[in-house]
C-alpha cells in the first residue's frame, strides 16, 4: 500500500485506491501527460494486466506509476481507499461492459475528475512520495531429463522453492509538472550464480559470503540491487513530455509492464526476455498522445548511450542509439484493440583502457575490442473483450559486425557471421466470473539464427491464472520446449511451476 508523506484528501475521495498494485510497474511506453504519485493499481483486465498497453488520451489523467497500473490512468490516492471506478473492460473476476461509464472523449467521469486533481497537484509546490512494490514466491520442478535440461531450468534439476522478484518503487510528485520514479529490484545474486568458461566448459559457483565485522566475523551472504529505472520527468504538454535518466525501453506489451503480478505465466515470453531490443536505456525519452472519442494514438522517441558493457553510465563510442514507438488504440462495442510498432538502432561497443608513457607523460587510449551495429524491430497486438484476451508480439534483431572486430565462431578457425534472429508468441485465455480464474494457453516460436548454439526453438505453455484478491495472483503453469531442427534428437525441456505473486 502506498505511503504518502503528504496527500490531498480531495484526491482520496475522488479516486479511492484504483486497481491492485499487483501489476507491473509504470510504463514509460504507456504513460502520458502529467503524472502524480498513485495509490494501489486498478483492477486487472482479462489478461491480468491493467487496461490497454497504450497511454490514455490527453483528456485523461496520466498513467500510474503503480506496479500493474502502467496502462491505467490513476492519480494520487489515499492509503485508506480501497476501490475506484475501473476502466472500461477492466475486471478482476469477470467481464465488464467496455462501454460502461464513458464520458466525452472516451473517458469515465471518475477519470475526468481525477484529471483535474492531477493538473492541480502538478502545479503545486507540495512534494508527495509513494512507496510500493511487488514480490513473488515460486516452486519449480523439472519433468524432463535432468542431464539435458537441468541447467536450462535456471534453478537446477531438483524441486526448488525460491523468491524471484522483490521490487520497490519510489514515486514522487515534485510539483510544477515534475515527477520522479525509481524502481529497485533486490536479489540474492550474485551469490550462488554459476559461471561457465565457454572454452573449457568448466563451471564455477560464485560465493558472496563475507565475514561480518559486527558478529565476530561470522560469514554472511550478501545480495545485490538492480536499478530497473531512475528518471525525472517534465510533463510539458499531453503531446510532449520528457524523461531524463534510465528508463525501460518503450516497446511491446511486457517490457515496461513487467511485474510478475501482471504476467499470465511465471516469466515473460522468451523473445521478450532475449532483449533483442534493450530492456532499459540511459538517456532521453520524449512521448505524447492524443485522443479523439474512442480512438487514441501516441508516440515515443528515445536517444541513449546505446548498448555496451557499462552503458548505464558510460558510452564507449561516439554513436548514440535511437528508438521509437507508434501505437494506436480503438475501443469498440466488440472489444478493445491496441496495436503498436517499435524500433531500436544502435551500435554495441566494448573497449579497453590502456595507459602508456609518451615522452614521459602518461597517455590514455581506449582501443575497441568488440563492435557491431544492431537493429531491432517489433510489432504487437492486443485484443480484449470482456473476460477474453488475445495478445501477440513479433520481434526481429539484426547484427552486423565490423570485420576488424568480428568474434571467433564455435568451431576453431571460423568467425561469427552476421545474423538475423526473430521470434513470435501469442497468449490467449478467458477470465471466468468465479474467483478470478483464467485458463490460458500460449505458443512461441524463436529462430535464433546461425550465430546461436540453438538454431530454433518452440514452446507450448499454459495453465491457470487465479486472482483471489486484487493484490494476489496464484499461478499453475506447465511448460514444454523443443528444438524442431533437431527432430527426433531434440532434447526437450518440461517443467511444472507454481507461483504466488503479490503487490504491496
Amino acid at each position: 500500500m502506498p505511503i504518502h508523506l503528504a496527500f490531498a484528501v480531495s484526491s482520496a475521495l475522488l479516486l479511492g485506491s484504483s486497481f491492485a498494485a499487483a501489476q507491473a510497474a509504470p510504463a514509460p511506453a504507456e504513460a502520458t501527460g502529467p503524472a502524480a504519485p498513485s495509490g494501489p493499481a486498478p483492477s486487472p483486465d482479462a489478461s491480468g494486466a491493467v487496461g490497454s498497453p497504450e497511454p490514455a488520451s490527453p483528456a485523461q489523467p496520466a498513467a500510474s506509476a503503480q506496479p500493474g497500473a502502467a496502462n491505467t490512468p490513476s492519480p494520487a490516492a489515499s492509503p485508506a481507499s480501497s476501490a475506484a471506478a475501473p476502466r472500461p473492460e477492466a475486471g478482476a473476476t469477470g467481464p465488464v461492459d467496455a462501454g460502461a461509464a464513458l464520458g466525452a472523449g472516451g473517458e469515465s467521469v471518475a477519470q475526468a475528475l481525477a484529471g483535474e486533481v492531477v493538473a492541480e497537484e502538478l502545479t503545486s509546490e507540495e512534494t508527495k512520495i509513494s512507496v510500493y512494490g511487488f514480490a513473488d514466491f515460486t516452486f519449480a520442478t523439472l519433468l524432463s531429463d535432468e542431464k539435458t535440461s537441468g541447467a536450462s531450468s535456471g534453478v537446477g534439476p531438483n524441486p526448488t522453492f525460491y523468491i524471484g522478484n522483490l521490487n520497490v518503487y519510489l514515486d514522487s510528485n515534485l510539483g510544477k509538472k515534475f515527477r520522479s520514479l525509481i524502481e529497485l529490484r533486490f536479489t540474492y545474486l550474485p551469490d550462488g550464480a554459476i559461471v561457465t568458461d565457454p572454452a573449457t566448459f568448466q563451471s564455477t559457483r560464485i560465493s558472496a559470503a563475507f565475514p561480518d565485522y559486527t558478529d565476530f566475523s561470522r560469514a554472511k551472504k550478501v545480495g545485490g540491487v538492480i536499478i530497473e529505472r531512475a528518471w525525472l520527468e517534465y510533463a510539458a504538454h499531453p503531446l510532449f513530455n520528457v524523461r531524463l535518466g534510465q528508463w525501460l525501453t518503450p516497446y511491446g506489451i511486457w517490457n515496461v509492464d513487467h511485474g510478475t503480478p501482471v504476467i499470465l505465466s511465471v516469466t515473460r515470453p522468451y523473445v521478450v526476455g532475449s532483449e533483442w531490443l534493450p530492456q532499459r536505456q540511459t538517456g532521453i525519452e520524449a512521448y505524447g498522445s492524443h485522443g479523439i472519442n474512442d480512438t487514441q494514438a501516441g508516440y515515443h522517441l528515445t536517444l541513449s548511450n546505446g548498448r555496451g558493457p557499462v552503458d548505464s553510465y558510460m558510452d564507449l563510442d561516439k554513436n548514440k542509439a535511437v528508438g521509437w514507438r507508434l501505437w494506436l488504440r480503438q475501443d469498440t462495442p466488440f472489444g478493445n484493440f491496441a496495436v503498436g510498432t517499435s524500433g531500436y538502432k544502435g551500435r554495441y561497443t566494448d573497449a579497453e583502457q590502456v595507459t602508456t608513457l609518451e615522452n614521459g607523460t602518461p597517455a590514455t587510449s581506449f582501443p575497441i575490442t568488440s563492435s557491431y551495429d544492431e537493429l531491432g524491430l517489433a510489432a504487437d497486438l492486443k485484443y480484449t473483450w470482456g473476460g477474453f484476451l488475445f495478445q501477440t508480439e513479433y520481434i526481429m534483431h539484426d547484427v552486423r559486425y565490423d570485420d576488424d572486430h568480428r568474434p571467433a565462431g564455435f568451431a576453431p578457425g571460423t568467425w561469427t557471421p552476421d545474423n538475423r534472429a526473430w521470434g513470435v508468441y501469442f497468449q490467449t485465455g478467458y477470465r471466468l466470473p468465479w474467483y478470478g480464474i483464467m485458463p490460458w494457453f500460449g505458443f512461441e516460436y524463436d529462430r535464433l539464427g546461425k550465430s546461436s548454439f540453438v538454431y530454433e526453438a518452440c514452446d507450448i505453455v499454459g495453465g491457470l491464472n487465479i486472482r483471489p484478491t486484487e493484490n494476489v495472483v496464484l499461478k499453475l503453469v506447465g511448460v514444454h520446449v523443443w528444438m524442431p531442427y533437431l527432430k527426433e534428437k531434440s532434447f526437450d525441456f518440461d517443467q511444472f511451476v507454481t507461483q504466488a505473486a503479490w503487490s504491496f
